[in-house]
């Protein structure tokens, strides 16, 4: 059975961070002799708080470990993103595509998972549909393009709640009709918004749903338009 790092090293992680147990403990909330069965029932909370005491990334310590030792250098063994990340011609269209009562509502790690394994596989089969792989945006007057960075970030953040990951079902509707909120320049920013010159930040309503943030950047290259993340704002994510 395929076990997670978050389950099968978790310990180790904490060594690695330069912690002891102890101040793990402490900085989680938990007594000292707690610690390691924290790592034998993964709930969703419980990874998401750890990723932050540890500064690691909520994806690798939920990705699944690959059946060789540990590496010593983390995210070498780790298998983060969904199996059938490219989808070929064993699947038909029609297993593509996701209805609403086939996403998970849940909040442990499976679950999430379960759920970003979904917003894979709607993303694969809507680049089927829509081969230009970009819809006009009403608000802005342009194009907003889907790129990897798109359906990674995408998958990453709406996977954590049922509510957002519904949304992105409503991608169409979202990126045409998505009404600018406001833009900022990108300072500081993370790894993936690095390419990047500006954020601009969008939000459209959906009825069963409520109010759907869309996160668009500015390419640097070349001024594209790329969706970055989708999320419902009532999730809180």
């Amino acid at each position: 059975m395929n076990r997670t790092v978050f389950e099968a090293h978790g310990e180790e992680l904490i060594a690695r961070a330069g912690m002891t147990k102890a101040e793990f403990a402490r900085r989680m909330g938990i007594q000292r002799q707690n610690v390691k069965s924290l790592f034998r029932s993964p709930k969703l909370e419980t990874v998401q708080r750890t990723a932050i005491v540890l500064n690691l990334p909520l994806e690798y310590l939920i990705g699944y470990v690959n059946p060789v030792d540990f590496d010593e250098e983390p995210f070498s063994n780790v298998i983060c993103e969904p199996d059938f990340q490219y989808i070929g011609d064993a699947e038909s269209d029609e297993s593509l595509h996701i209805r609403p009562e086939d996403i998970p509502t849940g909040n442990s790690v499976e679950e999430m998972r379960t759920r970003k394994k979904l917003i894979w596989r709607f993303y694969e089969q809507w680049k089927t549909e829509h081969p230009e792989l970009s819809v006009y945006n009403n608000s802005i007057k342009e194009n907003i393009n889907i790129r990897h960075i798109s359906i990674e970030e995408t998958s990453g953040h709406a996977s954590l709640t049922y509510l957002s990951t519904l949304a992105v079902l409503q991608l169409d509707q979202i990126l045409q009709n998505a009404k600018l909120v406001s833009e900022k320049h990108v300072k500081g920013a993370t790894h993936n918004q690095r390419m990047f010159t500006k954020i601009i930040l969008m939000e459209h309503y959906i009825v069963g749903i409520g109010r759907v943030k869309l996160t668009v950047g500015v390419r640097r290259s070349d001024n594209t338009k790329v969706q970055y993340c989708i999320t419902a704002i009532e999730s809180g994510i």
